[in-house]
């Protein structure tokens, strides 16, 4: 169980840079302002993982692909 546990927080952590990375494209045009932003929200609670007995609805999710076409310049 330790060994998946620690599998899903790295997975999480890879979603977190991908989304980072995807976001600061889409609002920001100069490389130096990208990095700036991807060091400003790279941060291990911003990807946190919480165990719990508790059930989601899958309508109460947000796509990021959804929150990504909404933003524009």
């Amino acid at each position: 169980m330790y060994h998946t546990m620690d599998f899903v927080k790295s997975l999480l952590v890879v979603q977190h840079e991908q989304i980072l990375q995807q976001v600061s494209d889409k609002l920001l045009s100069d490389n130096f302002e990208k990095e700036q932003f991807i060091k400003k929200y790279h941060k291990k609670n911003y990807c946190t993982l919480k165990i719990c007995n508790c059930k989601m609805k899958p309508l109460d999710c947000v796509k990021i692909n959804e929150l990504l076409s909404m933003l524009e310049l």
